[in-house]
């Protein structure tokens, strides 16, 4: 619980439904001004793609009693984030991103320069393993290197970055360390003034046998090309497919065994298509139709979704409900710790900047 840089990466939502279990985890997050949110504009923005437009950002954004923070950096995190977004930014979201990548870098170098000052040190294998983490990201070592020389950045520079984000955990927690204690009465209260957070839809365990538009043979053997060419193809041979399942299904075939044999969910097929607990809402309307309107060990008909044909078997289902209190209890005690751990670092970065030189140059 206190480990500042964790909570810092993590998103505030409250309460959210596991795909595959029957709780619901209670996901935290506090984005402290140290590491804010980079993403507003973009979580607001059109699905549809814009023309890819380039911002001129200069050499120099900003300076920090006296250190000079170099746009090298600000353009290789800026492109991490369009890589991963995997669509052009708007000239408003790439702006919003930029200014919030260069506040970032002020109070990282402002936490680093402080850290300096109390001689903080950082372990060399915590750096290689973020090393490898942020590597992950790209299709191939070749790939990641291309892109750091591309923008000038040696893998020294990446190292020193990540020195800087371990001193500043240090750093920070440090400032909350014993000072955050969230009582017992504080989590009820909490929890009985936003029940709405903790509701569960209802929920259903099913077993379920796909004949898929494209099987799994067909996606290792042909090209996409093919696929596409040869989907009405496909998408007959699958219905076909699903329609002789129910009819051994009718003919007294179990549903675990078949699954097996003959679906082609991968993910599901050893264990004999079985869903476990899917709450409503996260699949198709049409899958989620089906399962409503079955008793316990009934079968369903055919069902269309977009992966192809379906046929399931509802074992259980559970009604909509509020989570219970002890189940919730341990989440709403993290989210209510790091609230407060992210004032008590806001106000401590908030302090640096007072006793500190900032210029910026990107408008």
């Amino acid at each position: 619980m206190n480990d500042i840089l964790a909570l810092l990466k993590i998103k505030n939502i409250p309460a959210k439904v596991s795909l595959m279990k029957t709780r619901i985890i209670f996901s935290l997050a506090i984005p402290v001004l140290f590491f804010s949110s980079i993403f507003p504009e973009i979580i607001k923005a059109q699905t549809r793609p814009s023309p890819k437009l380039e911002i001129e950002i200069p050499k120099l954004v900003a300076r920090v009693n006296g250190v000079d923070i170099e746009s090298k950096y600000i353009k290789f995190r800026l492109s991490k984030i369009e890589k991963t977004l995997n669509r052009p930014l708007t000239v408003k979201e790439k702006t919003s991103i930029i200014k919030n990548l260069i506040e970032k870098e002020i109070v990282r170098e402002l936490v680093s320069q402080q850290g300096e000052k109390e001689n903080l040190k950082v372990d060399n294998k915590l750096i290689e393993k973020e090393l490898k983490s942020l590597e992950a990201v790209y299709s191939s070592e070749g790939e990641f290197k291309n892109a750091l020389k591309v923008r000038n950045i040696s893998i020294e520079d990446i190292k020193k970055s990540m020195q800087i984000d371990f001193n500043a955990r240090q750093l920070l927690n440090a400032q909350i360390k014993g000072k955050i204690n969230i009582s017992d009465e504080e989590v009820k209260k909490y929890y009985e003034d936003n029940k709405s957070k903790f509701h569960r839809p209802e929920a259903y365990h099913t077993r379920h046998i796909l004949a898929a538009y494209f099987p799994p043979e067909a996606l290792k053997n042909q090209t996409i090309g093919e696929l596409k060419k040869n989907k009405e193809y496909f998408a007959q041979i699958a219905e076909q497919k699903i329609d002789k399942v129910i009819e051994e299904l009718k003919n007294g075939a179990d549903f675990k065994e078949l699954a097996k044999t003959q679906s082609d969910d991968e993910s599901s097929r050893e264990s004999g298509g079985d869903l476990d607990f899917i709450y409503k809402g996260i699949f198709e309307a049409s899958f989620d139709k089906a399962a409503g309107e079955l008793k316990p060990g009934e079968t369903s008909g055919k069902i269309r979704t977009r992966f192809g044909f379906h046929v399931i078997k509802l074992i259980e289902k559970k009604p909509a409900e509020i989570a219970p209190f002890e189940e919730m209890k341990t989440g709403i005690q993290k989210y209510l710790f790091l609230e407060e751990a992210k004032k008590h670092v806001a106000n401590y970065v908030e302090k640096l900047k007072q006793n500190a030189k900032i210029e910026t140059f990107f408008n």
